[in-house]
Protein backbone atom coordinates (compact mmCIF):
# COMPACT_ATOMS: atom_id res chain seq x y z
CA UNK A 1 0.00 0.00 0.00
CA UNK A 2 1.57 3.58 -0.75
CA UNK A 3 0.55 6.53 1.31
CA UNK A 4 1.51 9.99 1.32
CA UNK A 5 0.70 12.01 5.10
CA UNK A 6 -0.16 14.61 5.75
CA UNK A 7 2.68 16.35 7.22
CA UNK A 8 3.97 19.94 8.40
CA UNK A 9 7.51 21.04 8.68
CA UNK A 10 9.35 23.70 10.05
CA UNK A 11 12.43 25.68 9.89
CA UNK A 12 14.54 23.45 11.57
CA UNK A 13 13.33 20.14 9.19
CA UNK A 14 11.35 18.45 11.63
CA UNK A 15 8.49 16.66 10.11
CA UNK A 16 5.06 16.97 12.33
CA UNK A 17 2.52 14.38 11.45
CA UNK A 18 -1.00 14.55 12.77
CA UNK A 19 -2.22 11.23 15.10
CA UNK A 20 -6.03 10.61 14.64
CA UNK A 21 -7.98 8.03 17.34
CA UNK A 22 -8.33 5.61 18.03
CA UNK A 23 -5.05 5.16 20.11
CA UNK A 24 -3.94 1.35 21.24
CA UNK A 25 -1.37 0.10 23.16
CA UNK A 26 0.08 -2.86 22.79
CA UNK A 27 2.93 -4.78 24.87
CA UNK A 28 5.25 -7.94 23.89
CA UNK A 29 4.88 -11.28 25.27
CA UNK A 30 8.69 -12.08 25.88
CA UNK A 31 11.52 -10.48 26.60
CA UNK A 32 12.11 -7.41 26.53
CA UNK A 33 8.74 -6.80 26.87
CA UNK A 34 8.27 -3.56 24.83
CA UNK A 35 5.60 -1.29 24.74
CA UNK A 36 3.88 -0.58 21.15
CA UNK A 37 1.86 2.82 20.71
CA UNK A 38 -0.55 2.67 17.62
CA UNK A 39 -2.38 5.63 16.01
CA UNK A 40 -3.53 6.49 12.77
CA UNK A 41 -2.34 8.78 10.68
CA UNK A 42 -4.43 11.12 7.71
CA UNK A 43 -3.73 9.65 4.07
CA UNK A 44 -3.71 12.74 1.45
CA UNK A 45 -4.76 9.76 -1.12
CA UNK A 46 -8.24 8.22 -1.66
CA UNK A 47 -7.20 4.77 0.40
CA UNK A 48 -7.08 3.92 3.93
CA UNK A 49 -5.22 5.67 6.69
CA UNK A 50 -2.70 4.45 7.27
CA UNK A 51 -1.32 3.08 11.09
CA UNK A 52 1.94 4.37 12.66
CA UNK A 53 3.53 2.69 15.33
CA UNK A 54 6.57 3.81 17.93
CA UNK A 55 7.81 1.24 19.79
CA UNK A 56 9.65 1.96 23.20
CA UNK A 57 11.53 0.00 25.93
CA UNK A 58 9.76 -0.01 29.18
CA UNK A 59 12.05 2.50 30.87
CA UNK A 60 10.89 4.99 28.28
CA UNK A 61 7.98 4.88 28.61
CA UNK A 62 7.62 5.39 32.27
CA UNK A 63 9.74 8.20 31.52
CA UNK A 64 7.03 9.30 28.59
CA UNK A 65 4.36 9.14 31.04
CA UNK A 66 5.89 12.00 33.18
CA UNK A 67 6.74 14.17 30.44
CA UNK A 68 3.20 13.76 28.87
CA UNK A 69 2.20 14.81 32.53
CA UNK A 70 4.53 17.76 32.47
CA UNK A 71 3.09 18.97 29.08
CA UNK A 72 -0.75 18.18 30.15
CA UNK A 73 -0.02 20.59 33.24
CA UNK A 74 1.95 23.43 30.72
CA UNK A 75 -0.91 23.16 28.32
CA UNK A 76 -3.70 23.76 31.49
CA UNK A 77 -1.35 27.22 32.65
CA UNK A 78 -0.92 28.78 29.14
CA UNK A 79 -5.20 28.36 29.19
CA UNK A 80 -5.72 24.74 26.82
CA UNK A 81 -9.24 23.77 26.93
CA UNK A 82 -10.33 21.83 30.29
CA UNK A 83 -9.47 17.93 30.11
CA UNK A 84 -10.76 15.37 32.75
CA UNK A 85 -8.38 12.27 33.02
CA UNK A 86 -10.22 9.60 34.22
CA UNK A 87 -8.02 7.33 36.51
CA UNK A 88 -9.18 3.82 37.72
CA UNK A 89 -7.72 3.08 41.22
CA UNK A 90 -7.27 -0.62 42.01
CA UNK A 91 -7.16 -0.04 45.60
CA UNK A 92 -5.37 2.67 48.47
CA UNK A 93 -2.06 1.55 49.51
CA UNK A 94 -1.34 4.42 52.48
CA UNK A 95 -1.94 7.67 54.00
CA UNK A 96 -0.55 10.42 56.32
CA UNK A 97 0.20 13.81 56.61
CA UNK A 98 3.82 15.40 54.60
CA UNK A 99 5.63 16.14 58.38
CA UNK A 100 7.19 19.40 57.04
CA UNK A 101 4.18 21.33 54.94
CA UNK A 102 1.62 19.98 56.52
CA UNK A 103 -0.50 18.59 53.51
CA UNK A 104 -2.20 15.01 53.42
CA UNK A 105 -0.87 12.72 51.41
CA UNK A 106 -2.76 9.55 49.71
CA UNK A 107 -0.71 6.86 48.41
CA UNK A 108 -3.04 4.72 45.57
CA UNK A 109 -2.44 1.61 43.33
CA UNK A 110 -3.39 2.97 39.75
CA UNK A 111 -4.76 0.06 36.97
CA UNK A 112 -1.41 0.74 35.13
CA UNK A 113 0.31 -0.71 37.88
CA UNK A 114 2.02 2.63 38.89
CA UNK A 115 1.74 3.55 43.03
CA UNK A 116 0.36 7.44 42.56
CA UNK A 117 0.84 9.84 45.96
CA UNK A 118 -1.81 12.57 45.57
CA UNK A 119 -0.54 15.34 48.08
CA UNK A 120 -3.57 18.09 49.17
CA UNK A 121 -2.59 20.77 50.82
CA UNK A 122 -3.61 21.07 54.30
CA UNK A 123 -6.12 23.60 54.14
CA UNK A 124 -7.98 21.71 51.23
CA UNK A 125 -7.56 18.46 52.97
CA UNK A 126 -11.02 19.37 54.89
CA UNK A 127 -12.73 19.87 51.27
CA UNK A 128 -11.30 16.75 50.55
CA UNK A 129 -13.09 14.69 52.81
CA UNK A 130 -16.07 15.94 52.16
CA UNK A 131 -16.03 15.05 48.76
CA UNK A 132 -14.93 11.40 49.47
CA UNK A 133 -17.49 11.50 51.91
CA UNK A 134 -20.19 12.49 49.43
CA UNK A 135 -18.93 10.19 46.42
CA UNK A 136 -18.68 6.91 48.98
CA UNK A 137 -22.36 7.57 50.44
CA UNK A 138 -23.46 8.28 46.71
CA UNK A 139 -21.76 4.63 45.82
CA UNK A 140 -23.32 2.80 49.28
CA UNK A 141 -26.21 4.13 47.97
CA UNK A 142 -26.28 2.79 44.27
CA UNK A 143 -25.43 -0.66 45.82
CA UNK A 144 -28.47 -0.74 48.34
CA UNK A 145 -31.05 0.16 45.84
CA UNK A 146 -29.43 -2.96 43.35
CA UNK A 147 -28.65 -5.25 46.38
CA UNK A 148 -30.73 -8.16 46.58
CA UNK A 149 -30.91 -11.29 49.42
CA UNK A 150 -30.49 -14.29 48.02
CA UNK A 151 -32.53 -17.72 48.94
CA UNK A 152 -30.19 -18.55 52.29
CA UNK A 153 -30.71 -15.02 53.39
CA UNK A 154 -26.99 -13.17 52.48
CA UNK A 155 -26.88 -10.51 50.52
CA UNK A 156 -24.79 -10.00 47.50
CA UNK A 157 -22.14 -7.81 47.05
CA UNK A 158 -20.56 -6.94 43.79
CA UNK A 159 -17.20 -5.63 45.61
CA UNK A 160 -13.68 -7.10 45.51
CA UNK A 161 -13.69 -9.56 48.46
CA UNK A 162 -10.27 -9.76 50.60
CA UNK A 163 -9.17 -12.50 52.83
CA UNK A 164 -9.84 -12.14 56.43
CA UNK A 165 -7.48 -14.09 59.18
CA UNK A 166 -9.46 -12.59 62.12
CA UNK A 167 -12.42 -11.05 62.97
CA UNK A 168 -13.88 -10.36 66.46
CA UNK A 169 -16.63 -8.44 68.15
CA UNK A 170 -15.24 -6.81 71.43
CA UNK A 171 -16.17 -4.08 73.36
CA UNK A 172 -14.24 -0.66 73.95
CA UNK A 173 -13.26 -0.77 77.70
CA UNK A 174 -13.17 3.41 77.59
CA UNK A 175 -16.34 3.81 75.86
CA UNK A 176 -18.26 0.27 76.39
CA UNK A 177 -19.56 0.59 72.97
CA UNK A 178 -19.33 -2.33 70.51
CA UNK A 179 -15.91 -2.72 68.42
CA UNK A 180 -15.82 -4.47 65.35
CA UNK A 181 -12.09 -5.67 64.51
CA UNK A 182 -10.95 -7.03 61.24
CA UNK A 183 -7.65 -7.60 60.50
CA UNK A 184 -6.85 -8.85 56.91
CA UNK A 185 -4.05 -11.13 55.45
CA UNK A 186 -1.07 -9.12 55.15
CA UNK A 187 -0.87 -7.30 58.65
CA UNK A 188 -3.54 -4.34 57.67
CA UNK A 189 -6.17 -4.62 61.02
CA UNK A 190 -9.00 -2.39 61.12
CA UNK A 191 -11.23 -1.33 64.08
CA UNK A 192 -15.00 -0.24 63.63
CA UNK A 193 -17.19 1.54 66.28
CA UNK A 194 -20.89 -0.43 65.59
CA UNK A 195 -24.22 0.97 66.48
CA UNK A 196 -26.76 -1.22 68.34
CA UNK A 197 -28.33 -1.83 65.38
CA UNK A 198 -25.62 -3.27 63.64
CA UNK A 199 -24.81 -5.19 66.28
CA UNK A 200 -27.98 -7.39 65.90
CA UNK A 201 -27.47 -7.50 62.55
CA UNK A 202 -24.19 -8.96 63.34
CA UNK A 203 -25.55 -11.40 65.62
CA UNK A 204 -28.93 -12.23 63.59
CA UNK A 205 -28.63 -13.51 60.42
CA UNK A 206 -30.72 -11.57 57.90
CA UNK A 207 -34.17 -13.06 57.43
CA UNK A 208 -35.50 -14.20 54.13
CA UNK A 209 -37.79 -11.78 52.17
CA UNK A 210 -41.14 -14.50 53.10
CA UNK A 211 -40.20 -14.35 56.57
CA UNK A 212 -40.34 -10.22 56.14
CA UNK A 213 -44.10 -10.31 55.00
CA UNK A 214 -46.65 -10.91 57.08
CA UNK A 215 -47.28 -14.24 59.34
CA UNK A 216 -49.02 -16.98 57.33
CA UNK A 217 -52.09 -18.29 58.41
CA UNK A 218 -51.65 -20.97 56.41
CA UNK A 219 -51.99 -24.73 58.38
CA UNK A 220 -48.87 -26.09 57.64
CA UNK A 221 -46.56 -23.14 57.17
CA UNK A 222 -44.99 -23.63 60.86
CA UNK A 223 -43.58 -27.24 59.68
CA UNK A 224 -42.11 -25.32 56.49
CA UNK A 225 -40.81 -22.65 58.84
CA UNK A 226 -39.06 -25.19 61.24
CA UNK A 227 -37.51 -27.08 58.29
CA UNK A 228 -35.99 -24.34 57.04
CA UNK A 229 -35.23 -22.85 60.75
CA UNK A 230 -32.96 -26.29 60.84
CA UNK A 231 -31.24 -25.83 57.76
CA UNK A 232 -30.51 -22.02 58.46
CA UNK A 233 -29.84 -21.70 61.63
CA UNK A 234 -28.03 -25.54 62.81
CA UNK A 235 -26.93 -26.75 59.88
CA UNK A 236 -23.74 -25.03 60.37
CA UNK A 237 -20.27 -25.75 59.93
CA UNK A 238 -18.26 -23.86 62.48
CA UNK A 239 -20.66 -21.77 64.82
CA UNK A 240 -23.69 -24.32 66.05
CA UNK A 241 -26.76 -22.85 68.32
CA UNK A 242 -25.76 -22.70 72.01
CA UNK A 243 -27.08 -25.23 74.79
CA UNK A 244 -30.35 -23.12 75.41
CA UNK A 245 -31.45 -23.06 71.95
CA UNK A 246 -30.69 -26.14 71.36
CA UNK A 247 -33.21 -27.12 74.05
CA UNK A 248 -35.94 -24.48 72.93
CA UNK A 249 -35.06 -26.45 69.77
CA UNK A 250 -36.38 -29.35 70.79
CA UNK A 251 -39.80 -28.39 71.04
CA UNK A 252 -39.78 -28.31 67.17
CA UNK A 253 -38.32 -31.45 67.19
CA UNK A 254 -41.31 -33.18 69.07
CA UNK A 255 -44.00 -30.98 66.96
CA UNK A 256 -42.47 -32.50 63.76
CA UNK A 257 -41.45 -36.28 65.01
CA UNK A 258 -42.68 -37.42 68.02
CA UNK A 259 -46.14 -35.43 67.69
CA UNK A 260 -46.33 -36.75 63.82
CA UNK A 261 -46.57 -32.84 62.07
CA UNK A 262 -43.99 -33.68 59.49
CA UNK A 263 -45.60 -36.84 58.67
CA UNK A 264 -48.74 -35.47 58.41
CA UNK A 265 -47.70 -32.59 56.19
CA UNK A 266 -46.03 -35.43 54.33
CA UNK A 267 -49.21 -36.77 53.20
CA UNK A 268 -50.99 -34.13 53.07
CA UNK A 269 -48.77 -32.86 49.88
CA UNK A 270 -49.15 -36.59 48.25
CA UNK A 271 -45.72 -37.43 48.64
CA UNK A 272 -44.95 -40.99 48.64
CA UNK A 273 -43.87 -43.64 51.39
CA UNK A 274 -41.74 -41.40 53.38
CA UNK A 275 -39.04 -38.49 53.72
CA UNK A 276 -35.43 -39.70 53.76
CA UNK A 277 -32.75 -38.30 56.24
CA UNK A 278 -28.99 -38.98 56.65
CA UNK A 279 -27.26 -40.12 59.76
CA UNK A 280 -24.97 -42.47 60.78
CA UNK A 281 -26.00 -46.45 61.40
CA UNK A 282 -24.68 -46.76 64.74
CA UNK A 283 -25.67 -50.92 65.10
CA UNK A 284 -23.37 -51.12 61.83
CA UNK A 285 -20.64 -48.91 63.28
CA UNK A 286 -20.34 -50.90 66.34
CA UNK A 287 -20.35 -53.94 64.26
CA UNK A 288 -17.59 -52.55 61.87
CA UNK A 289 -15.31 -51.85 65.02
CA UNK A 290 -16.77 -55.11 66.79
CA UNK A 291 -17.67 -53.70 69.64
CA UNK A 292 -20.91 -54.94 71.17
CA UNK A 293 -23.69 -52.85 72.46
CA UNK A 294 -23.63 -55.01 76.17
CA UNK A 295 -20.08 -53.37 76.39
CA UNK A 296 -20.88 -50.47 75.58
CA UNK A 297 -19.96 -47.51 78.36
CA UNK A 298 -21.39 -44.30 77.39
CA UNK A 299 -21.81 -43.69 73.39
CA UNK A 300 -23.56 -41.03 71.11
CA UNK A 301 -24.11 -41.57 67.47
CA UNK A 302 -23.48 -38.09 66.44
CA UNK A 303 -23.32 -37.34 62.87
CA UNK A 304 -22.86 -33.38 62.81
CA UNK A 305 -20.45 -30.80 61.75
CA UNK A 306 -18.63 -28.77 64.63
CA UNK A 307 -15.51 -26.48 64.11
CA UNK A 308 -15.10 -27.80 60.69
CA UNK A 309 -15.17 -31.42 61.70
CA UNK A 310 -18.04 -33.73 61.28
CA UNK A 311 -18.08 -36.66 63.96
CA UNK A 312 -19.56 -39.58 64.46
CA UNK A 313 -20.11 -42.81 66.78
CA UNK A 314 -17.97 -40.62 69.88
CA UNK A 315 -17.56 -43.19 73.45
CA UNK A 316 -16.03 -45.61 75.24
CA UNK A 317 -16.52 -49.29 75.75
CA UNK A 318 -15.11 -52.05 77.45
CA UNK A 319 -12.48 -54.05 76.02
CA UNK A 320 -10.15 -57.04 77.09
CA UNK A 321 -7.60 -55.82 79.68
CA UNK A 322 -4.55 -57.19 77.25
CA UNK A 323 -2.04 -56.95 80.13
CA UNK A 324 -3.78 -59.04 82.44
CA UNK A 325 -6.12 -60.75 80.47
CA UNK A 326 -9.25 -59.83 81.86
CA UNK A 327 -12.07 -59.92 80.03
CA UNK A 328 -14.24 -57.32 78.62
CA UNK A 329 -17.40 -59.26 80.38
CA UNK A 330 -15.45 -59.23 83.81
CA UNK A 331 -17.11 -57.21 86.63
CA UNK A 332 -13.79 -55.26 87.62
CA UNK A 333 -10.52 -54.81 85.79
CA UNK A 334 -11.79 -54.43 81.90
CA UNK A 335 -9.72 -52.06 80.03
CA UNK A 336 -11.84 -48.96 78.48
CA UNK A 337 -11.44 -47.87 74.78
CA UNK A 338 -12.09 -44.53 73.36
CA UNK A 339 -13.60 -44.18 70.16
CA UNK A 340 -14.89 -41.66 67.43
CA UNK A 341 -15.30 -41.73 63.76
CA UNK A 342 -14.49 -37.99 62.25
CA UNK A 343 -12.95 -36.25 58.64
CA UNK A 344 -12.67 -32.81 57.73
CA UNK A 345 -15.83 -31.73 56.69
CA UNK A 346 -14.34 -27.83 54.84
CA UNK A 347 -14.23 -29.75 51.62
CA UNK A 348 -17.56 -31.12 51.28
CA UNK A 349 -19.20 -34.32 51.40
CA UNK A 350 -17.06 -37.32 53.01
CA UNK A 351 -15.69 -39.76 50.86
CA UNK A 352 -13.98 -42.53 52.76
CA UNK A 353 -14.78 -46.42 53.27
CA UNK A 354 -17.10 -45.47 56.26
CA UNK A 355 -19.20 -42.99 54.52
CA UNK A 356 -21.92 -45.49 53.92
CA UNK A 357 -22.19 -46.41 57.26
CA UNK A 358 -21.55 -42.46 59.04
CA UNK A 359 -24.42 -40.95 56.15
CA UNK A 360 -26.79 -43.67 55.46
CA UNK A 361 -29.78 -42.56 54.08
CA UNK A 362 -32.82 -43.56 56.51
CA UNK A 363 -36.88 -43.79 56.17
CA UNK A 364 -37.70 -41.11 58.66
CA UNK A 365 -39.28 -43.94 61.04
CA UNK A 366 -36.41 -46.39 60.95
CA UNK A 367 -33.89 -43.27 61.57
CA UNK A 368 -35.98 -41.82 64.99
CA UNK A 369 -35.73 -45.69 66.14
CA UNK A 370 -31.91 -46.27 65.57
CA UNK A 371 -29.99 -46.10 68.37
CA UNK A 372 -28.93 -42.73 69.01
CA UNK A 373 -26.92 -42.94 72.22
CA UNK A 374 -26.18 -46.08 74.80
CA UNK A 375 -25.47 -45.81 78.23
CA UNK A 376 -24.22 -49.11 80.35
CA UNK A 377 -25.20 -51.53 77.55
CA UNK A 378 -28.45 -50.05 76.98
CA UNK A 379 -29.66 -48.25 73.62
CA UNK A 380 -31.86 -45.32 73.38
CA UNK A 381 -33.36 -44.54 69.88
CA UNK A 382 -33.23 -40.99 68.40
CA UNK A 383 -36.95 -40.60 69.58
CA UNK A 384 -36.14 -40.95 73.35
CA UNK A 385 -33.60 -38.24 73.25
CA UNK A 386 -36.08 -35.90 71.58
CA UNK A 387 -38.42 -36.64 74.21
CA UNK A 388 -35.49 -36.25 76.82
CA UNK A 389 -35.15 -33.24 75.83
CA UNK A 390 -38.72 -31.62 75.61
CA UNK A 391 -39.87 -33.34 78.65
CA UNK A 392 -37.24 -33.74 81.20
CA UNK A 393 -34.25 -31.22 80.35
CA UNK A 394 -36.25 -27.91 80.21
CA UNK A 395 -37.23 -28.16 76.47
CA UNK A 396 -40.73 -27.81 76.75
CA UNK A 397 -41.72 -28.32 80.45
CA UNK A 398 -39.64 -25.27 81.79
CA UNK A 399 -41.49 -25.04 84.96
CA UNK A 400 -39.24 -28.03 86.17
CA UNK A 401 -42.12 -30.74 86.36
CA UNK A 402 -40.76 -34.22 85.53
CA UNK A 403 -42.16 -37.44 84.91
CA UNK A 404 -42.98 -39.92 87.62
CA UNK A 405 -42.09 -43.60 87.83
CA UNK A 406 -40.77 -45.46 85.38
CA UNK A 407 -40.97 -42.97 82.73
CA UNK A 408 -38.71 -40.71 85.31
CA UNK A 409 -35.97 -43.35 85.55
CA UNK A 410 -35.96 -44.21 81.87
CA UNK A 411 -35.05 -40.23 81.34
CA UNK A 412 -32.57 -40.45 84.36
CA UNK A 413 -30.87 -43.19 82.47
CA UNK A 414 -30.27 -40.53 79.47
CA UNK A 415 -29.08 -38.12 82.23
CA UNK A 416 -26.14 -40.17 82.89
CA UNK A 417 -25.03 -39.33 79.88
CA UNK A 418 -24.45 -35.64 80.69
CA UNK A 419 -20.34 -34.73 80.39
CA UNK A 420 -19.44 -38.26 79.87
CA UNK A 421 -19.34 -37.68 76.05
CA UNK A 422 -18.07 -34.39 74.37
CA UNK A 423 -17.77 -33.63 70.50
CA UNK A 424 -15.07 -31.14 70.57
CA UNK A 425 -16.25 -28.38 72.70
CA UNK A 426 -19.92 -29.57 73.50
CA UNK A 427 -21.80 -32.06 75.39
CA UNK A 428 -22.49 -35.16 73.93
CA UNK A 429 -25.77 -35.33 74.83
CA UNK A 430 -26.83 -31.61 73.03
CA UNK A 431 -24.38 -32.90 70.39
CA UNK A 432 -26.70 -35.64 69.27
CA UNK A 433 -29.68 -33.36 69.78
CA UNK A 434 -28.02 -31.06 67.06
CA UNK A 435 -27.25 -33.96 64.97
CA UNK A 436 -30.87 -34.96 64.64
CA UNK A 437 -31.55 -31.58 64.10
CA UNK A 438 -28.82 -31.09 61.04
CA UNK A 439 -30.15 -34.40 60.08
CA UNK A 440 -33.69 -32.81 59.48
CA UNK A 441 -32.30 -29.48 57.71
CA UNK A 442 -30.33 -31.12 55.02
CA UNK A 443 -33.01 -33.80 53.77
CA UNK A 444 -33.51 -33.03 50.53
CA UNK A 445 -36.77 -34.35 50.59
CA UNK A 446 -37.77 -32.28 53.44
CA UNK A 447 -36.30 -29.13 51.70
CA UNK A 448 -38.85 -30.38 48.70
CA UNK A 449 -41.78 -30.71 51.17
CA UNK A 450 -40.72 -27.11 52.61
CA UNK A 451 -40.96 -25.87 49.06
CA UNK A 452 -44.32 -27.31 48.50
CA UNK A 453 -45.91 -25.87 51.54
CA UNK A 454 -44.34 -22.53 50.33
CA UNK A 455 -45.54 -22.71 46.68
CA UNK A 456 -49.33 -23.09 48.31
CA UNK A 457 -51.29 -20.49 48.95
Amino acid sequence: MRAILMTESDDQGNIWIDLIPPVEVRTEHSSPHRIAIKAGALNTEDAPDPAIWLRTTRTEAYRLIDDLNAALQEGDRDGAAKTIKKTTIISPVNGGVNSETGEMVLLLKGASGLEQQVEIPFDQSGAMLEILERAASAAGKWHDQRSTVTADGLQTIDIRPRETEFLMLGEDPASSRPILVARLVGGHQFSFVLDQKIVEQLRNRPRKNDEQAAPSTHRWATVAEDIEWFQREWCTLYEPPSDSDLRRGSAALRRLLVDNMLHAAWRHYGFPDQPTVTGPDLKALLAEHRRPIRHVVSLIAGGATLNGIQFAMIGAARADNANTGVPADAEEGFAVEVFSVSRDARNGPGDSGLVHLTEKSFRLNDYLDAPGAVRRGTAFKRRDIIKYFANYAGGVHLDGVKMRGKEDEFYEHIAELKQKIHADTMDGLYFELLSIGQALGKSVDLQALAAKIRSTK
